[in-house]
């Protein structure tokens, strides 16, 4: 059987290309609102059967990134099998008006599948076949962050949070440390949006934790006044009156005690509202944080009325020029709430710059698997050993890019010292030369850029 590929916005396989015994099956995917919230896969019934179903063993899976977005399938099955369609919404309110439409040998009428509400959904269909006797695993237990109500089966996959209790809240938070923690270890706290939670950002930064040594922290926000889950942002009081400033901060230091974690190297990352708490931690909590990057998020209007940080910290921002919940033009709205009333990313970026003293700016183009991004560093700053970062993703929306994760932790090295090989070295290669990122010879500690004889090429950051 030819599997599908990830992604794919073109047919790597045409129906007259399937041999003698299979079936053409054409899989066509629209994504409506808030479409990095549904992802979907296809298997098999005897991958599905005989071991737990996961991404890296399905036919075919897909991940929503961009709002009402169409991308087609298309390869061959066996004429004859079962096959299980699994849907999932993050947020558990179902797809949002996404469709998947599937054509199984070129029938005229395709089959439409929705998910109108919940976080799972299943859908079978057969070919040539009897019907098939299916099993559901996934999490049983109803306390646990990943909980199905429609698993038949426990396959040891719950993930039941920590609490820690701060201004009279049970706060939950979840954990992942890896392996061989080693002493002093960094600690990153990655933040969900507005109406997510902490699971929805499980995953995030693991293999990294996993190679570099370090605990990843993904806490929970409370209810707003209008009923959803959020983190305050010093956000005015007709939104909030959550105190989230001092959970995280002391949360933070729980863990720092917990599990001899650095103080020197706890940093703060988020998406959308996580990235506007963020830019908050940056301007109240640069004792315990010392490095932010916020994804799609900005500073609130109250912040960047207000800001006057203690001690200053590197600060970083990813943003989206198609992102029309957050834009990166200032025109944010929401500001009796709060969420509007900061300008422009690059004017917060100079600002923030100008505050560390930087004398000097950059922008080269990097072309990542998913955008090409315009990356502006600020360097030369007072504390010559950090620099801050603005990456523009051409096209982007409002989303969490491929990139993100990677850029991220090579920007908290920063603060780490840790050197981090953002591209693989070939073990063969010789090392050429060394440049900055005005393209100088250089052999100064900072970030660097090593060319190799092979021609691939290394972002490194040295103390």
């Amino acid at each position: 059987m030819k599997k599908l590929i990830l992604f794919v916005f073109f047919p790597f396989l045409t129906f007259s290309q399937c041999s003698e015994g299979e079936y053409p099956i054409y899989m066509s995917t629209t994504t409506g609102e808030w479409a990095y919230e549904m992802a979907w896969g296809l298997w098999d019934y005897n991958t599905w059967m005989e071991g737990n179903p996961s991404i890296e063993n399905a036919l075919a899976s897909f991940q929503g990134t961009e709002n009402y977005e169409t991308i087609s399938f298309e390869a061959c099955l066996p004429s004859s099998g079962c096959y299980m369609i699994g849907a999932y919404d993050s947020y558990g309110d179902g797809w949002n008006g996404a469709t998947l439409s599937v054509n199984v040998n070129n029938t005229k009428t395709p089959d439409i599948y929705e998910m109108y509400n919940g976080t799972w959904e299943y859908w079978t269909f057969e070919v040539n076949s009897k019907l098939c006797n299916w099993e559901i695993p996934g999490c049983t237990n109803p306390d646990a962050a990943n909980y199905n109500d429609q698993a038949t089966i426990d396959n040891g996959s719950c993930i039941v949070p920590n609490f820690f209790e701060w201004d009279n809240e049970q706060r939950e938070y979840f954990l992942y440390i890896p392996d061989n923690l080693p002493e002093d270890a960094p600690l990153v706290f990655v933040l969900h949006g507005y109406w997510g939670q902490g699971a929805d950002m499980l995953g995030v930064f693991e293999e990294q934790a996993d190679e570099y040594g370090f605990v990843v922290c993904y806490p929970n926000g409370l209810q707003d006044n209008y009923g959803t889950n959020h983190w305050n942002s010093n956000f005015n009081e007709v939104m909030t009156t959550v105190d989230d400033i001092g959970f995280l901060s002391n949360l933070a230091l729980k863990l720092q005690q917990d599990y001899n974690l650095s103080s020197e190297k706890t940093f703060t990352c988020g998406f959308s509202n996580g990235g506007y708490m963020s830019w908050s931690l940056a301007c109240n909590a640069p004792d315990i944080f010392k490095a932010i990057a916020s994804v799609t998020g900005t500073m609130s209007g109250p912040d960047w009325e207000t800001c006057n940080p203690s001690e200053l910290v590197p600060v970083m921002q990813i943003s989206g020029t198609n992102d029309d919940v957050v834009p990166m033009d200032g025109s944010m709205e929401y500001i009796e709430e709060g969420w509007g009333g900061a300008p422009d990313i690059y004017t917060i970026m100079d600002y923030w710059s100008d505050l560390h003293g930087c004398t000097d700016n950059e922008t080269n183009n990097w072309v990542f698997s998913d955008y090409s991004t315009d990356l502006t560093t600020y360097f030369n700053c007072n504390n010559s050993n950090t620099e801050q970062r603005l990456y523009v993703a051409n096209s982007m929306g409002h989303t969490w890019p491929s990139f993100a994760e990677e850029e991220i932790w090579d920007f908290f090295m920063q603060i780490s010292g840790n050197p981090v090989d953002i591209n693989e070295e070939n073990s063969n290669s010789q090392l050429i030369k060394t440049i900055d990122i005005l393209g100088r010879e250089t052999q100064k500690n900072g970030f660097n850029i090593e060319i190799y004889n092979d021609g691939s090429v290394t972002k490194k950051y040295k103390l």
